[in-house]
């Protein structure tokens, strides 16, 4: 690294790369209140100045709603909350009573308060309540600032990045629309309601970067990365070239995708499709969210034990999986749980083989109850958002599928009388990858609530091929008759019991298949997020009717390599 760069680790709020000048907003002086005490006509006095000075943030706060919902309508809702908030009757009535019992100046009582409240925020477990607690000092500025009549300047920002302590949400909407290119925070994470509309706008955000304050100076140039959290003070002219080229080729790659990111997966004759991701690490939330992801549908959580010699425990699993449920947030996440055995191996598991038939996925974990027991507990702690689902993985029988649901209730029943929050209604899946599962899916469907087909493995069992064979390469092949009659079988059932089915596995990608999937009634497609966009162009041109018949017609034939042949060809669509 050159002698001239200083590079700064922090944390990556929203995603993007600017290469700017910096300026260093200074914090906003905190006001002493005064702390004489009030005779009674003073009272009534800061009584009435308490009421204006709500009416008045109200009013601000409105204006900068109408302006969030003009450009980003979707989190809008951020507003209407600090409304809701500032009209609680509970705080307005424990502010007016600290001004009369103490005889206080209401610019004292706001700040008791709400400084009250949010250090119970503060002293939250879960880090997304903590972050709320950011919220609330925000909105007490904001309060003390219309009671005193100072109201913050929001200066042009041309292309600049902002290094600050702190940011409002107020302040992230003024300094967006003011063009500001990137904002570096002192405090702050990724679940602070400033850098989750710093994502909606579309602006880089770094942050709890302890050290900008005294590393920063005015107008030094600066590159921040928000997909890494990485923040470069004079960079050089290799750095500066490297990250442009970067940032380059992302513009080029999301507007090539972008007019296509905002319309539907919508074939020609209006049947609406869910296109989803796949991924395994939190670091690819990111970039399923910039390719169009409406859901991620595969959470593969291997990754926390594999190769490991000491497994994760509950605590450090639900850290993960918070930081995961809040980022992606409303976002839905399908979580599958750990799918050990064969291919993924863990070293201190003594019960899973080198056999693909071996003990593995849902069989082991119901073996190994303390393994399950530990992930489902943190899978339900940290559901509290109501966007989480929970897959369980090599189902063979209803009766495993009613066994963990039987663990499940009691974990539930557990955490209900310790009074945690949590979805009580997690759906619960399952994914059909052994023919055994696709042939009694319509059992299954009265112990499920959604299905994702696995084909990798699906269609392993049902050619009796070990795919990880090179081997057995030519025997393997996912548009076999047999691997797409179960997927007919399987779409079907869940059709039916009205219950979503989702294929995630490498099949959902396959050029080849869209269109015969959606003939076969598949309508969720879950992929690795570069694929999405290819996915959506794909669904876009296919007419639904026509893909019915299509697919109809495929299934008469006799071998993969028929139907592959088939697939390939131009048919004549459906008018």
């Amino acid at each position: 690294m050159p002698e001239s760069e200083y590079i700064i680790e922090g944390i990556p709020a929203s995603p993007g790369i600017a290469i700017a000048r910096a300026r260093i907003l200074a914090q906003k002086e905190t006001l002493v209140p005064r702390s004489e005490k009030l005779d009674d006509e003073e009272v009534e006095i800061e009584v009435e100045r308490l009421h204006g000075a709500i009416l008045e943030a109200d009013k601000a706060l409105e204006r900068i709603e109408k302006m969030a919902r003009e450009d980003v309508s979707d989190r809008a809702e951020i507003f209407e909350a600090h409304r809701m908030m500032l009209a609680d009757p509970v705080l307005a009535e424990s502010i007016v009573a600290n001004i009369k019992n103490n005889r206080c100046t209401a610019h004292a009582a706001i700040a008791a308060e709400m400084g009250r409240l949010a250090e119970i925020f503060t002293g939250a477990a879960d880090e997304s309540m903590r972050s709320r607690a950011e919220d609330i000092r925000a909105l007490q500025s904001h309060l003390i600032g219309c009671l005193l009549k100072t109201p913050v300047v929001h200066d042009f920002h041309n292309d600049a990045v902002l290094v600050l302590a702190t940011l409002s949400p107020s302040d992230t909407v003024l300094y967006a629309r003011n063009k500001a290119s990137a904002f570096v925070l002192e405090t702050g994470g990724i679940n602070s309601h400033a850098a989750i509309l710093a994502r909606a706008f579309g602006i880089p955000m770094v942050a709890c970067v302890r050290e900008i304050a005294a590393a920063a100076r005015p107008h030094t140039m600066m590159i921040v990365d928000g997909y890494t959290g990485r923040v470069i003070i004079d960079p050089c002219p290799d750095t500066v070239e490297h990250y442009r080229r970067r940032k380059n080729e992302l513009e080029a790659q999301r507007a090539q995708l972008g007019e296509l990111r905002h319309l539907p997966a919508e074939t020609t004759d209006g049947v609406r499709m869910v296109i989803a991701a796949n991924i395994d690490m939190i670091d690819e939330l990111e970039s399923a969210m910039e390719n169009g992801a409406e859901e991620i549908g595969l959470m593969r959580t291997e990754y926390l034990i594999m190769g490991g010699t000491v497994l994760a425990g509950m605590e450090d699993q639900l850290a993960q999986y918070n930081q995961i449920a809040e980022r992606a947030y409303p976002m839905p996440v399908t979580f599958r749980l750990f799918d050990i055995g064969a291919d993924k191996l863990v070293r201190d598991l003594s019960g899973p083989s080198s056999s693909p038939l071996g003990l593995r996925g849902l069989r082991l974990l119901l073996e190994r109850r303390d393994l399950l027991e530990n992930q489902v507990e943190a899978l339900l702690r940290a559901s509290r958002m109501k966007n989480l689902k929970i897959m369980l993985p090599m189902v063979s029988s209803v009766q495993e599928v009613v066994t963990f649901r039987e663990v499940a209730e009691s974990i539930k029943a557990r955490l209900q009388q310790d009074g945690v929050e949590f979805d009580a209604a997690i759906p619960i899946g399952a994914m059909i990858e052994t023919p055994a599962a696709a042939v009694i899916s319509d059992a299954l469907t009265t112990v499920c609530d959604f299905f994702s087909l696995g084909t990798n493995d699906l269609a392993q069992y049902t050619l009796a091929v070990d795919r990880s064979d090179e081997a057995m390469a030519a025997y393997y092949d996912e548009l076999h008759p047999a691997v797409l009659r179960l997927i007919r079988a399987t779409s079907m059932a869940a059709a039916r019991a009205g219950i979503p089915v989702t294929i995630c596995g490498e099949l959902a990608a396959n050029p080849l298949a869209t269109e015969l999937l959606i003939g076969l009634g598949v309508r969720r497609f879950s992929v690795q997020p570069p694929m999405l966009g290819e996915l959506k162009m794909r669904i876009r041109s296919v007419n639904a009717a026509y893909a019915k018949v299509r697919a109809r017609e495929g299934l008469r034939l006799p071998t993969a390599a028929a139907i592959r042949a088939f697939a390939s060809e131009p048919g004549t669509p459906v008018t």
